[in-house]
């Protein structure tokens, strides 16, 4: 799968815990320079990707990060499959 970027470095992921069904999920938002919070997709909770997130890594990196962990992996897999969706519908630009 090709790897695409967002133009602007600065963006970051947030996660915010949603344990209210049946199974646990993190509900992550992308943060742009303007501060402003744009919903990106809810995923399955694992420790280290809210962990990851919450240290404050940009979206850049996140596209390309490779880990032995399985939860990160699967969290980065379907962050690249949902980048062009990202885009479209904010009107975010890519690289």
């Amino acid at each position: 799968m090709k790897r695409t970027y967002f133009d602007d470095s600065n963006m970051k992921p947030v996660g915010r815990k949603n344990f209210k069904g049946e199974k646990k999920k993190i509900d992550y938002y992308i943060v742009t320079a303007s501060n402003n919070r744009l919903y990106a997709f809810s995923y399955g909770y694992t420790a280290n990707a809210y962990d990851m997130c919450k240290a404050g890594i940009r979206v850049n990196e996140l596209a390309s990060k490779c880990s032995r962990d399985m939860g990160i992996m699967k969290l980065v897999n379907y962050y690249n499959l949902m980048v062009p969706y990202l885009a479209e519908e904010y009107e975010l630009k890519l690289a």
